[in-house]
């Protein structure tokens, strides 16, 4: 049976593969969103990794998720038991007799994923890095920049409805209840606190201590503002909260990932560098300052609400990883950051 307006077989079981990271499962949204508008009889899993997962295990959308444990078989090739490990998971992924899949990681593995699905139709973008494209049945190539435009141009393709305001997140009980802890054990009050998340994955994305101190110093002296990050972060969440309590939370270390979303979603707004907060933010309908230098804001800038401050270097959005001297993000000026956190807390984020 094909669907109105398509011309591929109305699916029946659907597999969406985005493993990580945490930021991309976030603009991954609209295409599980716009699938179940589109199909809502369709059963769709979602191929995830185990850290990333508690994004999206408890979604209503959501029928199933194929666990990936990257730790474990990413050792396949020197490890027997995890060889072995990652055959089973794919003939899983075989016997999951989805009649779609559909890549939005783009990548060889992944890509793989797909091809070991047997699926009728396998999608993926046609400039999908490390050759995964062969892999694929059908193949877009979004003349769109944004990470989340790019999904929706490629979902839209199959003739799927998805949409930009499809880019939220569920609450799971556990955010829930994480959110209304705080607020009890360290006096917060829902919608009276900043969530400030300085740690990021490239060195380069860092905003520097002395920076963050004083943007910090300068809120909290009006408004709590909660310092969060992994069990990793706590050392630099500690050097930016020192001598600086009460008035900072450090909660680094503290917070499961759906906890964190949990907390954004209790927030008042985020202040962070180029990492997945502002996409999480968004998500669950809050603002945030984004401090960019090496990345390109309008490939993975925030999304529907957010502000952006950029920094005015001559290279700025040179996307390295490494750099001798991250001119960038030492120039962006901490009272431009204080001053556009408390527009924030005003209602006038832009």
């Amino acid at each position: 049976m094909l669907f109105p307006g398509g011309d591929l077989p109305e699916p029946e079981r659907v597999l969406i593969i985005k493993p990580s990271a945490l930021g991309d499962v976030v603009t991954a949204m609209p295409v599980l969103r716009g699938l179940k508008r589109t199909f809502p009889d369709a059963q769709v899993s979602w191929l995830i990794s185990d850290r990333c997962a508690p994004l999206v295990s408890h979604d209503s959308n959501l029928d199933g998720v194929v666990i990936f444990d990257r730790r474990r078989l990413g050792r396949a090739w020197r490890s027997p038991p995890a060889a072995a490990a990652l055959a089973k998971f794919m003939l899983d992924i075989r016997r999951g007799r989805f009649d779609w899949v559909i890549d939005l990681q783009g990548l060889i593995r992944s890509g793989l994923f797909a091809a070991v699905s047997r699926a009728p139709v396998r999608a993926g973008f046609a400039d999908a890095r490390e050759g995964a494209w062969i892999f694929y049945t059908h193949r877009n190539r979004p003349e769109c920049s944004h990470t989340v435009d790019r999904n929706i141009a490629l979902a839209r393709m199959l003739g799927i409805d998805a949409r930009a305001e499809d880019m939220s997140l569920e609450l799971s009980p556990g955010a829930k209840a994480f959110a209304e802890s705080p607020c009890r054990t360290s006096g917060l009050k829902a919608g009276g606190f900043l969530v400030a998340v300085p740690p990021t994955t490239w060195p380069t994305k860092l905003y520097p201590v002395r920076h963050w101190r004083t943007v910090v110093e300068s809120l909290c002296r009006s408004v709590p503002v909660v310092l969060a990050g992994a069990p990793s972060d706590r050392t630099l969440c500690e050097q930016i909260a020192e001598g600086l309590a009460p008035g900072a939370v450090n909660l680094a270390g503290q917070t499961k990932v759906d906890e964190f979303v949990g907390l954004i979603a209790a927030s008042a707004g985020v202040i962070c560098s180029d990492s997945a907060a502002k996409f999480i933010a968004s998500a669950v309908g809050v603002d945030s300052v984004t401090l960019i230098g090496p990345t390109r804001p309008e490939r993975t800038g925030p999304y529907l609400r957010g502000r952006a401050i950029v920094a005015d270097v001559p290279c700025q959005g040179c996307l390295r990883k490494r750099c001798r001297h991250i001119t960038c993000m030492q120039s962006i000026n901490p009272a431009e950051v204080i001053s556009a956190a408390q527009d924030m807390l005003s209602g006038h984020p832009s």
